[in-house]
């Protein structure tokens, strides 16, 4: 049985950066925090999730393959598995993924539901449930986790919940 390998691209947004989820994620982190964004690479397909849904575009490992969406290029990438999915089998399942309102790009939530949400589905999906991606991707979404959940305390302790008209 043939297996092929998959791979996680992490991508460091810069202040200069130009994509649409940098400006997602400076809505929660101080401008000077690394801020991460993560795809998954397999079959030659670079797929990810964000402003337009379920994307898939050519790997943007090197500067050639950067486009107009996303002018970055990957930062590093890391092997984490194979899969013995077809390339045709995983079109199937972006097909079936694309049609479930989970990945539609209105519920993208730069904190609940975002690029390392997806890439971690996807890469179970395509490895099994041991398949895990890097440690720091993890600890930015536990980051940005964290801000949120100060900022609901800040909400309560400045009194902004005496909802008694």
């Amino acid at each position: 049985m043939n297996t092929y390998p998959v791979e996680v691209y992490i991508y460091e947004l810069t202040p200069e950066s130009q994509c649409w989820c940098r400006d997602q994620f400076m809505q929660i982190v101080a401008e000077d925090e690394e801020i991460l964004h993560t795809s998954i690479v397999v079959h030659g397909v670079e797929y990810s999730y964000g402003e337009c849904g379920i994307e898939e575009e050519e790997p943007k490992l090197r500067p050639q393959y950067v486009t107009d969406f996303f002018e970055e290029a990957a930062s590093r990438t890391t092997t984490i598995g194979r899969t013995t999915l077809t390339k045709e089998q995983i079109e199937d399942q972006i097909a079936k993924l694309r049609k479930t309102d989970i990945w539609f790009s209105y519920k993208y939530n730069p904190v609940e539901h975002n690029c390392h949400h997806f890439s971690d589905m996807f890469l179970k999906l395509l490895c099994g449930n041991e398949a895990v991606l890097p440690v720091e991707v993890y600890e930015f979404n536990k980051r940005l986790l964290s801000y949120r959940e100060s900022w609901i305390d800040e909400f309560y302790e400045d009194g902004n919940s005496d909802h008694s008209g």
